[in-house]
């Protein structure tokens, strides 16, 4: 029997190593990685690959904060916050130098044989896009 939540574990803290092959080896071929926050969908290793190297790439000081929350079957639960200095590119825009603190939960489901087939990912981009500048949230 597969131990998803050491699996799990340890893509996060292969993630804190900036180790993103070791991120991905664990993940099926047809892995399906689902930014929920942005609507987009992920296919295979390769894309998985880059979305996690992206947040590294936009905060390299950055740490997960990863824990993980449930574990049943085949689905893990992994939760953190997130925190970083902005010194790199955040997808279209430019590094602003400010810090950032964010939430984020990961949903993985694997198959029998213990590999990752799908990642839901969850975080509060407002919270990020104000903390960088790039959006002004209103006052009540």
């Amino acid at each position: 029997m597969s131990d998803n939540a050491g699996t799990a574990n340890a893509v996060f803290d292969a993630w804190e190593k900036r180790d993103f092959d070791a991120v991905v080896e664990n993940m099926s071929d047809s892995v399906v990685l689902r930014d929920l926050s942005r609507g987009e969908v992920i296919n295979g290793r390769d894309g998985a690959r880059a979305f996690y190297a992206s947040w590294a790439t936009a905060c390299p000081d950055s740490t997960a904060g990863h824990q993980i929350v449930a574990a049943s079957g085949d689905g893990v639960a992994v939760e953190g916050v997130w925190k970083g200095t902005n010194t790199g590119p955040f997808g279209p825009f430019g590094p602003t130098g400010r810090t950032v603190s964010m939430p984020w939960i990961n949903n993985i489901r694997f198959n029998g044989d213990g590999q990752i087939v799908s990642v839901s990912a969850l975080y509060d981009q407002m919270t990020i896009l104000s903390q960088l500048g790039h959006v002004t949230v209103p006052s009540s």
